[in-house]
């Protein structure tokens, strides 16, 4: 199933904070394994090029914005988008807003 995602908060479409649809609600991502090849992937499904920025998903403003939906994303960099990825939902214990 196709996971909608789109950028929060940014000057243009392709910037901004990441927000997933995911099991029918919008919801932020903090999660362990999210890195630069989980942003090249998510840049190749927007159509944005390449990733200039990776920010810290669990960074104050994606911990504080909306629920969060993932726990853990595993992508290699080559998946067509997310959802090809290994998407593991909930709300991590271990997110860290204190940064």
């Amino acid at each position: 199933a196709a996971v909608p995602a789109q950028l929060w908060g940014g000057r243009t479409r392709c910037a901004g904070r990441l927000e997933l649809l995911f099991a029918g609600t919008w919801g932020s991502v903090c999660a362990q394994g999210w890195d630069a090849a989980a942003a090249r992937v998510l840049c190749r499904q927007l159509g944005c090029g390449r990733p200039r920025l990776v920010p810290a998903p669990c960074s104050p403003a994606a911990a504080g914005a909306s629920p969060v939906v993932l726990q853990r994303v595993q992508c290699t960099g080559q998946e067509p988008a997310l959802e090809h990825c290994t998407l593991q939902p909930g709300h991590p214990s271990s997110c860290p807003t204190d940064r």
